[in-house]
């Protein structure tokens, strides 16, 4: 039922909207998987909410688990961009996870399930390799023409050696420290609590809200009602016209 949004007073073509940005699925790159987050798709959508001055607030619906560091970031940057403008409500639904978290937690208020699953404020990095494989199993030879020694680190045809390795953590490293300074800024916590309650681990909302990672136990239209008030005082999203995207 918090998807069916039937109750408003406001006429179709209202100049007093509110904005429903539903982030369900798996946030991913590029813009043509329509079953999940689409990070330029996403990017786009909440630039054209951002140039539509009819919008006044927007309620950032998230029932994800994460993904992509890259999508997520640029669904955050458009997101910051539009909270200069128009006040920005998360409600959780099922999931808002890693990049569900990522997206949502600079948000002016944040509302959660009691059951929600959120957090999980960590990176991990898989490069498999499947040379051995394709050698024994297909009986193909693959040979590497290189640029240079590690131009083809990624190829998945040999393992990393060490100076690769190593690459690769401090990079996830280093996007920890970034994810861990958004939760900071965004929830204004101080970054070693961040680090304390992070390290990817996964939290309950009715725990989440004890640790500051949400605001308040609440449904969508509980966010609904927050986005009117922070617009104009009001108690109920009545006169506002719902239009939700995708």
């Amino acid at each position: 039922e918090d998807y069916t949004i039937a109750r408003t007073s406001a006429p179709k073509f209202s100049t007093n909207q509110i904005a429903v940005i539903y982030a369900d699925g798996e946030i991913v790159d590029g813009d043509d998987d329509p079953q999940n987050v689409s990070g330029d798709t996403f990017a786009e959508m909440i630039a054209d909410v951002r140039a539509n001055d009819m919008v006044k607030a927007v309620v950032l619906r998230v029932n994800s688990p994460g993904g992509s560091v890259l999508a997520s970031d640029k669904i955050r940057k458009e997101l910051q961009l539009l909270r200069e403008s128009k006040p920005v409500i998360a409600s959780y639904g099922n999931y808002a996870a890693s990049g569900g978290y990522w997206i949502s937690a600079e948000s002016n208020y944040i509302f959660s399930d009691a059951t929600t699953l959120t957090g999980s404020i960590g990176v991990f990095s898989l490069i498999p390799e499947f040379g051995k494989a394709v050698k024994n199993l297909a009986h193909i030879n693959v040979t590497n023409v290189n640029s240079n020694r590690h131009s083809d680190m990624y190829s998945s045809m040999r393992p990393l050696d060490g100076a690769e390795t190593a690459y690769v953590q401090q990079s996830v490293e280093h996007i920890y420290d970034e994810f861990t300074s958004i939760v900071a800024e965004g929830r204004e916590l101080r970054k070693t609590y961040v680090d304390s309650i992070a390290q990817g681990r996964v939290w309950a909302g009715a725990d989440a809200i004890k640790i500051g990672l949400v605001d308040e136990i609440g449904g969508i239209e509980d966010a609904l009602n927050r986005a009117a008030f922070e617009v104009d005082g009001s108690a109920s999203y009545d006169n506002f016209y719902i239009v939700r995207y995708p």
